[in-house]
């Protein structure tokens, strides 16, 4: 999501943005951007204490906030230690004045506790109110999202533990004949893998020849992108791509009830969240070498769901395995940058040189 709940008072926006950002953010920054009176994005920094560091962690932060069409921002600190998030607040105003935008607020959350500097006055401390005494966090809570203990518990949750012993019996598996699988063997496969029913067969109890299939399918980057075009539906033109691997995409995607053409993705998110959890399952499975697409995909697919800091874990992990990728790092580079690509106009939202 990209526009959070509406709180009532800075006490109640730092108890909702855990719930925003899905995690407790620790100590950081999270900068706002105010389109007027309404919110925008978020963006996390963590605190660095180099003043070089800081200088170009905020530059790059409001260069983000102004390619968003930022009016004002928010700067909200957590800290663990009084005074740890100083250098960064500061270079961020310093940042946001040569831009010439204002900083509504400066709060800082430390041990429960608000501490807003008044204008003219001192510093005014006042303990957060709990989350069953914010209304804006009543939405999350009734579409049962809760935000996770710290970014290292989503992260556990975005790469869950790789199965090793698996992955070894899928690296020695072919297709059954011997022959490399045609594709509609390939579309059948990863139709099975994106169903979001309750019946679906789980992605373990696939064969491991089927497992195989489905992780070296998306090396060709044809079949990926059609693949992509058809899941993440804007992110790149159909018309531009192999017309019989765009249908075969939508063969495979027939179950994802988001990807028809103007279908609105909020209306789908417990399908999409399992989605991209049977992704994760797939990616745990097969040889490490051949995660880099898979985690790709992934990532694309959380972040077109507005989850940027899933695809953010997912792209870094790709470029861990594989550290020339090209695709997963054209898209940390847009990630960072914070252009989206199913909002860029022109021939095509990923280039085909992306391989």
């Amino acid at each position: 999501m990209t526009t959070i709940a509406r709180p009532r008072n800075p006490l109640e926006l730092a108890v909702v943005l855990p719930y925003q950002l899905g995690y407790h953010p620790g100590p950081s920054i999270v900068l706002v951007v105010m389109h007027g009176a309404r919110f925008g994005m978020l963006q996390r920094h963590d605190l660095p204490a180099d003043p070089d560091d800081c200088l170009h962690s905020a530059r790059h932060a409001l260069s983000v906030a102004v390619r968003e069409g930022a009016t004002s921002i928010l700067l909200i600190a957590f800290e663990d230690d009084a005074g740890q998030s100083v250098p960064l607040a500061e270079a961020l105003t310093a940042a946001a004045d040569q831009v010439a935008l204002e900083v509504d607020l400066q709060l800082v959350v430390r041990d429960g506790h608000g501490h807003l500097a008044g204008q003219r006055g001192p510093t005014i401390v006042r303990p957060l109110p709990p989350p069953e005494d914010v209304p804006a966090v009543a939405p999350f809570v009734h579409a049962g999202v809760y935000p996770l203990p710290s970014r290292d518990h989503l992260v556990r949750g975005a790469l869950p533990e790789r199965d090793e012993l698996r992955a070894a019996a899928v690296a020695t598996a072919r297709h059954p004949s011997g022959m490399p699988a045609d594709d509609d063997a390939v579309a059948h496969a990863w139709g099975r893998v994106l169903d979001p029913s309750r019946e679906a067969l789980a992605v373990a109890d696939l064969g491991d020849d089927e497992l195989h299939l489905l992780a070296a399918s998306v090396l060709d980057v044809d079949w990926r992108d059609a693949l992509l075009a058809v899941l993440c539906p804007g992110t790149m033109p159909c018309s531009a791509l192999s017309a019989p691997h765009i249908a075969r995409a939508r063969r495979a995607c027939s179950r994802c009830t988001w990807a028809g053409p103007g279908t609105p993705r909020g209306q789908h998110q417990e399908d999409l969240m399992a989605v991209r959890l049977r992704l994760g399952e797939l990616t745990r499975l097969v040889p490490v070498e051949l995660t880099p697409s898979l985690l790709a995909v992934t990532a694309l697919l959380a972040w077109w769901t507005g989850d940027g800091t899933v695809a953010g874990i997912c792209l870094e992990r790709a470029l861990e395995v594989e550290p020339g990728h090209r695709l997963s790092d054209l898209l940390l580079s847009l990630l960072s940058e914070g252009v989206r690509p199913w909002e860029l106009t022109g021939p095509g939202a990923v280039p085909d040189s992306a391989a």
